[in-house]
């Protein structure tokens, strides 16, 4: 009596060497220069956030949201 075959479950991916070389063009590891260029820009959004918050007070905050607001 011959086995059936197994049924697809429509999760599962058979692995082979085009799914492989696409998964890893979408999730692979990030280029070294890309990932050092984007720590770069988040230090430098730091750093313009702090000098922000550091050199208004709060009453200065407020009262700039507060106009543009139109309170």
């Amino acid at each position: 009596m011959a086995t059936k075959k197994e049924k697809w479950d429509g999760r599962s991916r058979p692995s082979n060497k085009a799914y492989d070389e696409g998964y890893e063009r979408i999730f692979g590891k990030k280029e070294e220069d890309e990932l050092k260029e984007s720590y770069k820009q988040s230090l430098k959004n730091k750093k313009e956030r702090d000098d922000y918050f550091d050199s208004k007070s709060v009453k200065q905050l407020l009262d700039e949201m507060d106009e543009r607001n139109g309170f």
